[in-house]
């Protein structure tokens, strides 16, 4: 994996894209600090919306009776 800086990603933007086209995979740094990566499309991870709700659903049954919402409200509210 390659690391680019933003300002050459902007300036060889279609270059980079013809590379990720073809499979390369690019980190994107500013300052030296990576802050993107640049993958093929293929790459992409797949998402279930569906999958995601009903994980987050076992998640709240889990924690409903320990957590007082209203309690971490009034809580922020002191500050």
């Amino acid at each position: 994996m390659e690391s680019v800086s933003a300002f050459q990603a902007k300036t060889h933007l279609s270059e980079l894209l013809k590379k990720v086209q073809a499979g390369e995979v690019f980190v994107i740094t500013h300052r030296g600090k990576p802050i993107a990566k640049l993958i093929p499309l293929s790459d992409e991870i797949e998402f279930d919306p569906k999958e995601g709700l009903s994980t987050l659903k076992k998640i709240r049954a889990s924690i409903s009776s320990k957590v007082n919402i209203k309690e971490f409200i009034n809580e922020g509210r002191k500050w």
